[in-house]
């Protein structure tokens, strides 16, 4: 939310498709809208992008059958997300800003009608650099890489080895915000 194209505020283009994804969850009786990253157009939204997306919350949490998860991407700001996330809980719209230490922190258990848990999802945020990654003086490029993929791989192991314990029959549900860096085509 908020991004121009080509110099041009594209709000009205967003409040149409968060308008049309309000109507949509309420007439289709959607259950849980997974939020995966990049809310807003950058880390410090302007008051009218902030306005759009406090705006389309509202009919999500009224819906007849509210839940909802949010998580941060990389264009997203962390501590701005969170901010509100106990007065968002309150509306079972969980978010999911940062990554934690503990895997507990991004699973989110979510219960059905007889308030048994229906469903539970691992929520997990963009991973920066500094969240799973410790720097070594004189460490490569290379060095860098590998340890940025093997802490984004452990990371994701740990939430989905913590949701799997606590599953006993319940669906799973893994989600999550990355990008890929350093691809490269290949035949075949």
């Amino acid at each position: 939310i908020g991004r121009a194209l080509y110099g041009r505020k594209r709000y009205e283009e967003h409040e149409a498709f968060l308008n049309w994804l309000a109507e949509f969850i309420e007439n289709e009786n959607i259950d849980v809208l997974l939020v995966s990253g990049d809310i807003f157009d950058n880390s410090t939204p302007g008051s009218h992008a902030q306005g759009l997306y406090y705006r389309f919350l509202c009919p999500v949490a009224a819906a007849p059958n509210p839940q909802g998860i949010i998580i941060a991407g990389n264009h997203d700001s962390p501590s701005f997300l969170n901010a509100p996330r106990h007065l968002l809980k309150f509306l079972n719209i969980h978010v999911v800003g940062y990554a934690s230490e503990n895997p507990e922190d991004e699973l989110i258990t979510l219960p059905g009608p007889d308030c048994e848990p229906r469903l539970i999802v691992c929520a997990i945020p963009y991973l920066r650099d500094r969240d799973i990654r410790t720097s070594d003086a004189g460490e490569s490029i290379e060095d860098k890489e590998r340890k940025l993929s093997e802490g984004i791989a452990s990371h994701y192991a740990a939430v989905c080895s913590r949701a799997r314990e606590h599953a006993r029959g319940v669906p799973v549900v893994a989600m999550g915000h990355l990008f890929a860096a350093g691809g490269r085509t290949v035949d075949g």
